[in-house]
């Protein structure tokens, strides 16, 4: 290298470089924005998904038929109250693609147990986060005889 090439570093060439920077981390900032939002709705859905199925399971134990000895229901039975429930109370409404996905009792039958699929939708980018995660709920209801 000739002394002539060797100049002083110009400032005025970085010129729009803190720009890039400052657009690069505020569109990081607004993934993990919608990152938290989106498993804050899926934290509430789930939640809900989960009051849902405890209304539920609920309904089915309180619509047993307590025969001498023990209660019996089946998960024909079960599954119907269930869902009795669930559009009585407008579930439907509120969660997407809800649905009974198991039903049954107990090997004594004395406990009733309900579980609820539903999908969550995400708000924000659809590029960073999918259109919609599934939500599971499982409860269980007690079969109660007064005497």
């Amino acid at each position: 290298m000739t002394l002539d090439r060797m100049t002083a570093h110009d400032p005025k060439d970085d010129s729009g470089q803190t720009t890039v920077l400052i657009l690069g981390m505020a569109s990081i900032l607004l993934m993990f924005a919608a990152a938290i939002l989106g498993a804050t709705v899926v934290n509430a859905d789930t939640r809900q998904l989960l009051s849902e199925a405890d209304g539920a399971a609920s309904a089915a134990a309180y619509s047993a038929q307590p025969a001498p000895g023990t209660p019996h229901i089946s998960e024909h039975e079960i599954r119907s109250a269930a869902e009795q429930h669930l559009a009585d109370a407008g579930a439907h409404e509120r969660h997407t693609g809800l649905t009974v996905i198991d039903a049954g009792t107990s090997p004594g039958g004395e406990t009733i147990y309900l579980q609820l699929r539903a999908e969550s939708e995400l708000p924000g980018l659809r590029w960073v986060l999918p259109a919609s995660v599934e939500i599971t709920a499982e409860s269980h209801a007690r079969i109660a005889i007064n005497r």
